[in-house]
Order: structure tokens, then sequence, then C-alpha cells
């Protein structure tokens, strides 16, 4: 059929209704449907154009369909190069986002205004294969006259819809000229373009999710072929190798990240060897930087079952150790601002703690039992840079002594009988890059003292049954309440380690020595108990405090805290009272006034009209009242004490 008898065969559907018999019943349906919408069947073009504006709108919202479709469509052109053939990208409303085709293919397509924006809804322009094949979600085909418009009637269009996970996206058409077209086969190469875009989209979007994954791990992970080229890297690992995002790493050699330093040696050893290892700790050295992992390699197999390269999982050991330190429970909860501190001398130590906290020297912490030492050890550990890492606290009088070495050095598999599978994480390595508070270091047995000392030498720790030492960077804080000067010249503890943990020494003073904290203390403590038990706040009777200032807490803070809670416990009224504590503790409540001193008579009379005056705002006549004396002798003992308000 030429041109001409196409265009008289056309005009006779629309000029005999009854003649449409001879189209197919889903065509024949469309132009009574075309007909009834009352559209003009003598365009000569596609009136029906989306704005800039709006074209955009629609390009954005169906860009991932057009991303995986430019490269089908630009294969399937250059399989029918030649043939004038026009191919059409449409979104879910049928309009075109995207046209390509021959140089002459593209004249016609222009001079139709079948370009991108160009809406093909049979409401708009009547019968069209692009609305019949969405309308009938199949694909469809119509040849020249069978299009109800006059600006179609010379081609022959083939489109199909796009389909994804169950979800109309897109079509896909192909206009050919009339005498081209090859019919079912034509129609045939757009279907089985559309099934490659399909495949295509599902592709992509398991290989964005496969990305999603590895780059919201926490770990870093990178592959190696097996030539070990790079060719994976998470952002992770850019960040643990302290490598910046658009610095290029693919398809670089590992010896291009790692260089030829020997501290990568053993690692590229270990690698390249075919085996499989989990978190084996290495130190990685990336330019200046030093970086501690723990490293899982898992060598892959190709179809030849030949080396395939390794997959590479590097945790940073700060990261596992903080994870390991919030399972087993401890960390640094005490900062400066938690300890009572009124006593001047107190004070100032603090101070001297704070200052230390900033450096990275060990410190000796050195005071009576119950004084608060760990307390100040953890105020450190979040005074300094490494607070947000972890802190362990261990008491060397609490470990057997067969069990010291391997806690705090940690154990390889078959390291010895009853030793756990796969070893075990000293605490030296679990606090890496923080702080490990030893109490009780004058308890320490000898020999351990000695490897202790090594490892403050060379901050390096080996496993027992290990083969290698493993970088660690803590800092130490050491605690005892025993004469270490003593104990070395009973030669129970080492001299050049106590010049080694002794760098800084600070004092803690004991409760007796610091009476302006007593009633703060007391308070404190008090309303600590209460909140732990979920029991309404006491006060603290003033014949309570009055005693708690005149006894000698052989126990210090700790003493305190136990004799409180027990009253706490016990209380029924709204207050700790004497009779309380004289159940609790008896001896304190047994103290005479003769058993104190004048000079500690004073201190208590001073911070006992120190309280009176803040509970009573200041207010003199009031604060007489309370203390049961007269405003002038109120005023003369102000002057007395050196009380300035």
């Amino acid at each position: 059929m030429n041109r001409k008898e196409l265009r008289q065969k056309w005009e006779e559907l629309h000029r005999c209704p009854e003649k449409r018999s001879s189209l197919r019943a889903e065509i024949r349906d469309s132009w009574e449907r075309s007909s009834d919408y009352q559209i003009n069947p003598y365009l000569r073009e596609n009136p029906y154009i989306c704005t800039e504006a709006e074209l955009k709108q629609r390009r954005e919202a169906s860009s991932f369909l057009i991303e995986t479709s430019r490269p089908v469509m630009d294969g399937l052109l250059e399989y029918v190069a030649g043939s004038g053939f026009v191919i059409g990208l449409s979104d879910p409303n049928l309009c075109w986002l995207d046209v390509i085709g021959d140089s002459e293919a593209l004249r016609w397509a222009k001079d139709a205004r079948a370009v991108s924006g160009a809406l093909w809804l049979e409401e708009l322009v009547g019968t069209n294969s692009g609305s019949m094949s969405l309308l009938l979600a199949k694909p469809y085909y119509l040849y020249g006259y069978e299009h109800f418009c006059l600006f179609s009637h010379v081609v022959s269009s083939f489109s199909t819809p796009i389909i994804d996970e169950g979800r109309l996206v897109g079509g896909l058409g192909l206009v050919a000229p009339y005498d081209k077209g090859g019919g079912s086969h034509t129609l045939g190469m757009v279907v089985a373009a559309a099934m490659h875009i399909k495949s295509k989209m599902q592709k992509k979007k398991v290989e964005d999710l496969y990305e999603v994954i590895i780059d919201s791990m926490n770990e870093g992970l990178f592959s190696l072929d097996s030539n070990l080229v790079i060719n994976l890297m998470n952002e992770n690992c850019f960040k643990i190798f302290h490598i910046g995002n658009n610095q290029p790493v693919v398809g670089k050699s590992i010896y291009d990240l790692l260089g030829n330093n020997p501290d990568n040696q053993y690692f590229i050893n270990q690698i390249t060897q075919g085996r499989s290892f989990t978190d084996e700790n290495f130190s990685l050295r990336i330019g200046k930087q030093v970086v501690p992992c723990s490293v899982t390699c898992t060598p892959l197999k190709n179809v030849n079952s030949q080396g395939g390269g390794v997959v590479i999982i590097i945790r940073e050991r700060h990261r596992i150790n903080k994870l390991v330190q919030n399972n087993i429970g401890g960390g640094a909860t005490v900062t400066f601002k938690d300890i009572v501190a009124k006593d001047v001398n107190f004070s100032k130590i603090l101070k001297t703690a704070q200052t230390a906290a900033a450096v990275t020297s060990n410190v000796l912490l050195l005071g009576e039992s119950g004084t608060g030492k760990d307390m100040v050890a953890q105020a450190m550990h979040n005074a300094s840079s490494r607070n947000n890492n972890p802190y362990l606290a261990i008491n060397c009088a609490a470990l057997p002594r067969e069990l010291i070495a391997s806690e705090l050095f940690g154990y390889e598999d078959g390291a010895f009988t009853g030793a756990r599978k796969g070893g075990n994480l000293g605490k030296f390595e679990i606090a890496d890059q923080g702080t490990i508070f030893l109490d009780e270091i004058g308890d320490m047995p000898l020999d351990i003292q000695a490897s202790l000392l090594r490892f403050l030498e060379d901050k390096k720790v080996m496993r027992l049954g290990g083969d290698k030492f493993v970088s660690v960077n803590v800092r130490i804080i050491a605690a005892t309440n025993k004469d270490l000067e003593a104990e070395i010249e009973r030669n129970r503890f080492r001299r050049d380690l106590f010049y080694r943990l002794g760098v800084i020494k600070i004092a803690i003073p004991p409760l007796r020595e610091r009476p302006e904290d007593i009633l703060e203390l007391s308070r404190s403590i008090t309303e600590k108990i209460c909140q732990r038990f979920n029991m309404p706040a006491l006060k603290i009777d003033p014949d309570v405090v009055e005693a708690f200032r005149a006894y000698k807490w052989p126990g210090n803070v700790r003493e305190m805290q136990n004799v409180i809670e027990g009253a706490v416990l016990l209380a029924t009224e709204k207050s700790i009272t004497g009779e309380l504590i004289s159940i609790v503790a008896p001896a304190i409540m047994d103290i005479q006034p003769g058993c104190v001193n004048s000079a500690s008579r004073a201190v208590l009379e001073k911070q006992r009209i120190l309280d009176c005056l803040a509970e009573c705002k200041y207010k003199k006549s009031a604060t007489a009242i309370a203390l049961g004396v007269s405003r002038t002798t109120l005023y003369r003992r102000l002057k007395e004490l050196n009380i300035e308000i």
C-alpha cells in the first residue's frame, strides 16, 4: 500500500464508520472513544506539548527510568540504524521523556511534534500504539491508517509498557515509516528492549541496595582481585584509612595504598597467602597515620577454583574496645563537677588533677581506702581528650595471681588448658586509645610488675601464646592505699615501676581532713541513695551533721555512703535522725563534745552558722532564732569566726 492508498483508506474509515468493521476490535473501540472526545482527526502535528518546567519535573520524577533506559535505547537504535526509526520513552502518563532516532526520522518527528514533552493520551490525540499498550497492558502496534489522526497515518508504531515490580513505570515506543515496520518482528524487538530495561532496573536496584548496605557498615570493607588491585572500598574504609572520598583508590594496587612500609608487609603477606582469618590485630601505617585495627580476611574462589582475590573487613580497634567495654559494664561516669569539694585544700588538689587530665603522662593516686581515688580517676578520664574512648578499672588485688597476666595482656587460642576458643582480648587492648585505672597497684605480683614496666616502656603487648606484638595506646592511672616507698624497701614493689607510674603523684586527703565538705557530701550522698531506691528525699538533722563532723571516718567516703544508705533504708520519718544513726553506726553518735579539740569545734561552729545563714536566706534575725542565740551573740561570733555576709 502506497502513501496515496494509505490516505484513501484512512479517509474512508473516517467518512464511513461502517467500514471500521475491518479494524481490530480494540482499535475500533478506541476510534469510537476518540470520536466521542471530539478530537480533530485532521491534525497535522501533535498540539499537546508540555512546558519546559513541566517536562523537567516529569524527567526528575522518572530519572531512574531514563538513566536505565538510555543505554538500551542507544543499542536498539544502533541495531536499526538507517531504517528511519524514532524511539521514544514515556512516563506512566504517556509523556515522551526522551526521543532518539536517525536524522531523517527526527525531521519527521519534529514536523509532527513527536518530540520530548509530547503527550500521547488517547483523549488528546486519539488512537495510537502508546495509549493502546498502556490501556490494554500489553505490547501493541498500529499500521498507518489505523492511527486516528492524520499526522500518524504514514507511520507504523510499536509500543510496550515497562513494568517494574508489578508497577507501571513507563512505556517504550518505536515509530517507523509505514513501509519499513516489520509488524510482529519489530514489536518483538521493542518488547525485548523493554525487558532489558526492566532487568537493568532490577539489577541497578540490587546494586544500589548493595552499595547502601556496604556503606552503612560500621566496619571498613575493601576487596582485591587476584593481582592485589583494589576493586571495591566502602565509605568507612576511606575514613579508617584517612583517605578523602574524592581520592581515586579503585583500580590501584594495595601497594599504592600501603606502600612498601615494613610495618605493613606482615599484613600483605597474610592476605596473599590465600588463607582465611578472623579478627587478627594489625597496626597499619597509612602515610603518616598509624591505624590500629582488627582484620578479617576471606579469600574468593572463581568458577575454576583458582584464586579470585580477597574481601577484607577492617574494624578500628578502639571501636571494638568501646563495644566490648559497653558489654562488660564499667566506664567512667563521674566528672569533676560530681565531686564535692568545698574544702579549700581538697579543691586545690582537684584543680591539680584537672590539669593532669589534659596531659598523657601516667598518674599515681595516693590515699587511704574509701577516699574516692576511683572517682578522681574517672573524672580525669572524662576531662581528657580520651573521654570518648574506653575507660577500664582493674582491681589488682581482686584478680587471682594465675589469671592476672591473661586478664591484662590477653591470650591466643590454645594458650593454656581451659583457654577460650579463638583467644581473648586483654584489658590493655580493650582500652586502646582510652584509659586504664589500675587500683590497688601495690598488690600487683612482682612478675606482673615486670610485664607492666615493659609495656610502659614500649607500649606494646603480646598475648599469652602469641608470637607478635600489638601496639596499644593507653593512659595509665594507678592508685594505692599503701606506702609504696616502704614496699620498695621491703622488696615488694619495683622502684623503676614506681617512678614510671608516678610521673604525676596526687594525694587524696582522708575525709577527716575535709570538715567543710561534710554537710554537702552527706546531702549529696543522701539524695543519690534516695533516687536509687525511688524514695522521697530526706533531710539530715542538725545533730547528725554535728556528729558527722566530729567523727573521724576511718573508712572515709565509702564508710559515709554505707552509713547513710543504712539510715535511708530504715527511715520512717522525713529526715535522718540521730536515733537512726545510733542504730546503723553507734560509734558516730557516741562521740562526746570533749573529744573534739578547740580548733575542730571552731570549724564545726563556723560551718553550722554558715548552714543556718543559707537556710534562713542570710537574714540575721531568723538565723539567731534558728541557732537559739541572741542577735548580739550572733554578731559577736560572726566577727570572731571571720564570717562576712
